[in-house]
């Protein structure tokens, strides 16, 4: 068993590192062994892929790089760019999972016209690179965005990510919100930075007791699952886990340190102020992942705060995870054709500013029921780019 409040010594890290690896061992086969059998997704391969250096760190941050065909077709200029951060429950090496929803937003006939770059990206993974590593490490990709900006529009910026990276890109949002916002002073006005975002069943906070919700019926026949309590304890201890392995905290000090850590807004975008979200915000539940609670809380608290653009909903009948396992014509399926194709009205930010709740429901109805019969094919891997490139 693991103590989620052991975060210190070096004992205890060896015992999460050799977990880690472990679950890593099974993550990674579990997953092409889906892909095999075709019960997950096929990954989407990139048109180029590249590293960059973490500022925080001595490791690289990968970029899987995906253009639609607008941005291929582009001669010069820079694109809008959206960047999307996979789950791992900060600890597994998933990169390159969420290809279904990639295929959807690059190929979508709603962004033809709109040239796109999707980066898809890793980040620091615990225990050996525990909390704030992957939000430095999202900090870092949105740095490297503005500074090539022959490459990518910096005022056409949004935003996904699925469970932990999920929580990345809500913290991300807020952070940059709240600097500007500094920055502004008092009585200075902003333009948030983000225009959109789209967020999968996110932990959007580790504050408070751990939540629980009622077990599926049929656990086995569903589409995702909630996790076990042994792993909740895993994460939540590498998660947190004192970098420095000979330090001589009190425990009263350390689990200070903890809640200073669990308390910054982009680490637990729950602590945030409504007017840091950015104008589009967009989360999906699953009935079954203790998870949706709290995230079904900020949903609701922004959307009672007055922001025109915040939908999603809580998807009955599935787990944690669901639109990676779900099959056609199979419970959640038809939710993830409309989770994804909310994702490219979230990409479209072209006229972000000026759209109205109404027009965003009218845009789901209708591209749900015209392109169900497209994503289903292009969200199994039919419809492939026509060229790919690898540059380190």
């Amino acid at each position: 068993m693991v103590d989620p409040k052991g975060t210190t010594g070096r004992g205890t890290y060896i015992k999460l590192w050799a977990i880690a690896k472990l679950f890593r061992m099974f993550a990674v086969n579990g997953s092409k062994l889906g892909r095999a059998i075709g019960k997950v997704d096929p990954l989407e391969p990139p048109h180029e892929v590249m590293n960059i250096p973490s500022t925080k760190g001595n490791r690289r941050i990968k970029i899987n790089i995906h253009r639609n065909k607008a941005a291929l077709a582009l001669v010069s200029g820079p694109t809008a760019v959206h960047i999307n951060w996979h789950g791992s429950g900060w600890m597994l090496p998933l990169q390159g999972q969420n290809g279904a929803f990639i295929r959807a937003i690059v190929h979508s006939e709603e962004l033809a016209g709109y040239p796109l770059t999707v980066l898809d990206c890793s980040y620091a993974l615990a225990p050996e690179h525990p909390c704030p590593a992957y939000a430095e490490d999202g900090r870092d990709v949105y740095d490297y965005v503005l500074a090539n900006n022959d490459k990518y529009d910096a005022s056409k910026v949004t935003l996904s990510g699925f469970s932990a990276g999920g929580t990345i890109a809500l913290g991300l949002s807020v952070g940059l919100s709240a600097e500007a916002r500094a920055s502004a002073g008092p009585e200075g006005s902003i333009i948030h930075p983000i225009k959109g975002i789209i967020a999968f069943y996110p932990p959007v906070t580790w504050l408070g007791e751990r939540v629980t919700v009622p077990a599926p019926p049929d656990p086995y026949n569903i589409p995702g699952r909630d996790l076990p309590d042994f792993v909740k304890d895993v994460i939540t201890a590498a998660h947190f886990f004192n970098p420095s392995l000979t330090a001589t905290l009190s425990a009263e000090e350390e689990e200070a340190r903890k809640k200073e850590l669990a308390s910054r807004p982009v680490i637990s975008p729950l602590c945030a102020s409504d007017d840091d979200f950015p104008p589009r915000v967009v989360i999906y539940t699953a009935e079954y992942d203790s998870l949706h609670v709290r995230a079904d809380e900020l949903r609701e608290r922004l959307q009672k705060a007055g922001k025109s653009q915040v939908y999603g909903k809580l998807v009955m009948g599935v787990g944690h995870g669901w639109d990676m396992e779900a099959q056609p014509g199979g419970v959640g399926y038809d939710d993830r054709i409309e989770a994804y194709t909310s994702a490219t009205l979230c990409a479209d930010n072209y006229n972000a500013e000026n759209t109205r709740q109404a027009d965003l429901e009218d845009f789901m109805t209708v591209t749900t029921d015209l392109n169900i019969n497209s994503q289903l094919e292009m969200n199994r891997g039919d419809a492939q780019p026509d060229s790919r490139k690898q540059a380190r």
